[in-house]
């Protein structure tokens, strides 16, 4: 039995965020011997998932861009998850914001690491860090129940198919990995780290991808659009991406060599589809707003050279004004008409993980987060109405 004052710390970089409320809540539920929950992050944390909460849990406003506001952080803890991270796709891409806080922000939270003798390093890599061209060339990918060690991943930022983020994670998650076995302050331990790369997330907290959607179906009068038919995805929920981040820590803990110094896929079992199909299947279990694609889709090619005109529109125009699309057009092209499987494989053998979540119950509690999203979506559009009226 444990004596008081016993356990581990644990630090969560952008643990105010979607996957970071997930690793907070399962830490909690299902991780007994960790004492102290420590979160930095630029928003103070608050329960989101409305958990239980019967651990010691410090939220520390700080930037990973700024390690003297965030030192203090590291003292005494055992193992750091970074999931702090600029996710950005807008185009034409912030390549300045996303140097600095995925890449120097990286190497700031490995150097706070070392300084502080913080033994085990798991960070948030995304599997976007090898959306590349099929077989070199094209306008999609293929990647079918490839490993890590199959997958490519480019030697130059060009060859993504989205430009900007991806590149920053890669060159991030090369820091992380080439940084394991460095030698801490004290002379006797060594640093182990470990990249996990998820697969598009969905789930409670998501305010990006799910909500892209319905955005778009409230334009649409509860429609989506149908372009880019015909790539499937491999979609994780963020629960078991967060569950494997606890795998990871115990392995880590446990038996380091069997992970240290890797990437590894994150997948579960939610079924490989389309957008279109993802979507009605989550929204099936919505109770408040129902969404119908379009009966019509209109031809790959005529889009493609629009996103195409639209890029060089944007280039144009940025040489004398700022202007810039939430998403990059060919991009997300590329993403919706690319065939997209992992096969995860490594993190089942060598971290021991498995879904805990089935996909039941993944889809019904997105399913619920997305409803109470979209009241609140509502609420805050009608607000802006009055105001304006």
């Amino acid at each position: 039995m444990k004596q008081e004052g016993e356990g581990d710390v644990v630090l969560i970089t952008g643990g105010s965020g979607f996957l970071g409320q997930h690793i907070v809540r399962l830490i909690e539920e299902r991780d007994p011997t960790v004492k102290e929950i420590r979160i930095v992050d630029l928003r103070p944390y608050e329960n989101r998932l409305r958990h239980s909460e019967h651990k010691k849990l410090v939220s520390i406003l700080g930037d990973i861009c700024d390690p003297a506001s965030i030192e203090h952080a590291f003292e005494g803890v055992n193992c750091v998850f970074h999931c702090a991270a600029y996710i950005n796709f807008q185009y034409p891409p912030n390549f300045d914001e996303l140097e600095r806080v995925n890449v120097k922000g990286t190497q700031n939270v490995i150097d706070l690491c070392i300084k502080h003798n913080v033994p085990n390093l798991i960070y948030t890599s995304s599997a976007l860090v090898t959306f590349v061209p099929y077989m070199g060339k094209g306008t999609f990918s293929i990647i079918v129940n490839q490993t890590e060690s199959k997958a490519k991943t480019p030697s130059t930022d060009s060859q993504f198919l989205i430009p900007g983020f991806p590149a920053s994670k890669l060159r991030a998650e090369k820091l992380v990995l080439s940084s394991h076995g460095t030698k801490l302050i004290n002379g006797k331990d060594h640093l182990n780290t470990v990249a996990l790369r998820p697969t598009l997330m969905y789930g409670e907290c998501d305010e990006r991808f799910f909500p892209t959607i319905m955005r778009l179906a409230v334009r649409w009068n509860g429609k989506i659009p149908r372009i880019a038919e015909g790539g499937k995805k491999q979609l994780s929920y963020v629960g078991n991406v967060a569950w494997a981040h606890l795998c990871a820590r115990t392995k880590l803990k446990m038996n380091p060599k069997d992970i240290s110094g890797l990437p590894i896929f994150i997948t579960d079992e939610t079924p490989v589809t389309d957008a279109v199909r993802f979507t009605q299947r989550v929204n099936v279990d919505m109770e408040i707003f129902k969404i119908k694609p379009m009966s019509w889709s209109p031809p790959f090619l005529l889009c493609y050279f629009l996103a195409m005109m639209l890029e060089l529109v944007l280039k144009a125009v940025n040489i004398f004004k700022k202007v810039q699309v939430e998403y990059c057009p060919r991009g997300l092209l590329a993403y919706g008409s690319s065939l997209v499987l992992f096969d995860r494989l490594r993190s089942s053998i060598s971290m021991d993980y498995e879904p805990i979540y089935t996909v039941s119950e993944g889809f019904l509690r997105s399913a619920k987060w997305y409803d109470l999203w979209y009241q609140n979506f509502k609420t805050g559009e009608h607000s802006i109405r009055n105001r304006n009226s």
